[in-house]
């Protein structure tokens, strides 16, 4: 009978070994009486092995326990030994190749058993999902309570540049990333210049740029709709990086799109973050870095709009005298003695649309840069299809825009009278660009290697009507020629080209004053 019993109970502990193996929870006694530990959750081969495969358990915690958690994980079982508390410890396993990090969770005490005596005995099971669940609920409160402070340290701090320099500090902080950037769009929109950033060589920040093309990750970003995060850079293939990020080892990333200040699809620039090692940057982690791109684009728009109002306010005096003597300048030439007065009157409310066109387009942004290609379609809107548009996203300084607005509308008016636009299905082709002064065309405004250039910019714009009766005319004469050469050649210190081997070409350059 007693023998039945025994066997009853023996059944009894193999059934719950084997649930607690389906389970995936671990038993084990360390007898403390000669050191030997049974691991009962590989009851079979604890049977096989001999008795000193079990002892010097202490010992054996690096063959189980991650290195950099066995010192912790010894020291709860020591204080267990020395009080007689139970313990839990929480710890990683020893690393293997192939695996992702494993954490686990052990907890046991002292039992006293009526055989084996004085016995450490517990239970280890796997907690990994719970653990990250748990570091991802820290990460975000950690990233929201980051936001909210970045958010109002934006909200009462002046300096825009500081606002950058707070924003870059705090993504390298949160995410743990070394290299941290913001890259703004250059007026130019050839690159991207380093505005902002943390762990970058010494003198880059400022003056460092970076291409638009698609083959950097940053000018990859600006054409995509969701944040781009990269595992590993010499594995991608989507692009090939610039060389900013292999000159400093990056490995992994993800970089977001800035919104620009104002209306239009011309963003502020890139933010990104940077590892130099093999890292997985997670959703959480891109959602972190649109609620800072978020901040930053408020940021910005308030920026642009504090400026508008100082320009403008300086602007208005200097620009109301401006335009009556310029009104006053095309009235007299219009209106010279001999001129047909119907034809002149035509003439004047034509140059007065086109003055009203430019000067409502620079106003309304507040007689900051405004972009060429806005300016071209809001002029020549009574050509819309007929005039083919090539050339960057560029920002002009405003008196520049302006005067720029008054030279499309001479054009413009030559072709009506004898060029393409005088013909039922005839086109005209405007070409533009902005390349730095040294440069040839051809050379264009490929990326730099980061150093800056105080010769300043120099803007060209082609004009061509290929229209035959386009050459018949000499364009050399009139109001609308001298209204040319006055704004280009003394205003401006620019140079004008024309041709008419093949149709009319004509063709601007001028110096990009700094603003």
């Amino acid at each position: 009978m007693d023998a039945i019993e025994d066997n009853h109970h023996l059944a009894d502990g193999a059934t719950i070994l084997a649930g607690l193996r389906l389970a995936s929870v671990g038993v084990w006694r360390w007898r403390l009486s000669d050191g030997r530990l049974e691991r009962t959750n590989n009851i079979e081969a604890a049977a096989k092995a001999p008795p000193e495969a079990f002892s010097g358990a202490l010992a054996s915690l690096g063959r189980d326990v991650h290195p950099d958690d066995a010192a912790r994980v010894q020291a709860a079982i020591e204080r267990t030994l020395a009080t007689g508390d139970p313990y839990r410890v929480v710890y990683r396993a020893a690393p293997r190749e192939g695996r992702d990090t494993v954490w686990l969770e052990a907890c046991g005490g002292l039992i006293h058993d009526p055989r084996d005596g004085v016995v450490l005995t517990g239970v280890r099971q796997d907690v990994t999902e719970r653990v990250r669940g748990e570091q991802e609920l820290a990460s975000r409160l950690r990233q929201q309570k980051a936001i909210e402070r970045l958010g109002s340290f934006a909200l009462k701090e002046a300096r825009f540049q500081t606002i950058l320099e707070r924003a870059v500090e705090t993504a390298a902080d949160v995410l743990g990333a070394p290299l941290t950037k913001i890259l703004q769009f250059a007026d130019s929109a050839d690159h991207l210049v380093l505005k902002a950033g943390t762990g970058w060589r010494a003198g880059l920040v400022g003056v460092a740029a970076v291409g638009v093309d698609a083959q950097s990750q940053a000018g990859y970003t600006l054409t995509s709709p969701t944040p781009v995060i990269v595992r590993d850079l010499l594995a991608e293939t989507r692009f090939s990086g610039p060389q900013l990020l292999h000159d400093h080892g990056v490995r992994s990333g993800m970089s977001v799109v800035i919104p620009g200040p104002g209306p239009g699809p011309r963003p502020f620039g890139v933010i990104g973050v940077h590892d130099t090692v093999l890292r997985d940057f997670t959703e959480a982690d891109a959602e972190f870095l649109v609620s800072m791109v978020n901040i930053v684009a408020n940021a910005a728009r308030q920026q642009a709009a504090h400026e508008q109002r100082h320009l403008l306010l300086r602007e208005m005096a200097h620009r109301a005298g401006n335009m009556l003597q310029l009104v006053s300048t095309i009235a007299n030439q219009t209106f010279a003695a001999g001129a047909d007065m119907g034809v002149a009157r035509h003439s004047f409310s034509a140059r007065l649309g086109s003055l009203a066109r430019a000067n409502y387009l620079v106003a309304q942004g507040g007689w900051t840069s405004t972009r060429v290609v806005t300016m071209l379609s809001e002029t020549l809107e009574p050509f819309h299809g007929r005039i083919d548009f090539k050339g960057r996203d560029i920002l002009l300084p405003p008196d520049l825009c302006f005067d720029l607005g008054l030279i499309v509308h001479e054009l413009a008016t030559n072709s009506v009278k004898y060029g393409a636009l005088s013909e039922e299905d005839g086109r005209i082709s405007v070409v533009w660009k902005l390349r730095r002064a040294g440069k040839s065309a051809e050379e264009g405004d490929d990326e730099g290697d980061g150093e800056g250039d105080d010769e300043g910019d120099c803007f060209s714009l082609v004009w061509e009507d290929l229209s035959p009766n386009a050459g018949t005319s000499s364009h050399s004469s009139g109001f609308g020629s001298r209204l040319l050469r006055a704004l280009i050649e003394r205003k401006w210190d620019g140079k004008i080209t024309t041709s008419h081997a093949n149709g009319y070409r004509f063709e601007m350059e001028m110096r990009v004053p700094q603003e």
